[in-house]
């Protein structure tokens, strides 16, 4: 889906999946989480910069 973006296009820069949680952009790795509760995902023990819900299933802030 990263890849061939409808709206912005092909990506041609390198993407490639390192495992099924885990994908690199350019050299860097991108963790992945397929969690439904977010609680569940160990935000923690990563240095997130921006995280991304894009399920639909949440509609209010809280």
């Amino acid at each position: 889906m990263f890849k061939y973006d409808s709206t912005h296009g092909v990506f041609k820069e390198t993407l490639k999946v390192v495992h099924e949680s885990t994908s690199e952009i350019n050299g860097k790795q991108i963790k992945i989480f397929n969690k439904r509760d977010p609680i569940e995902i160990p935000l923690g023990d990563y240095e997130a910069e921006y995280i991304v819900e894009s399920s639909g299933v949440f509609t209010t802030t809280d």
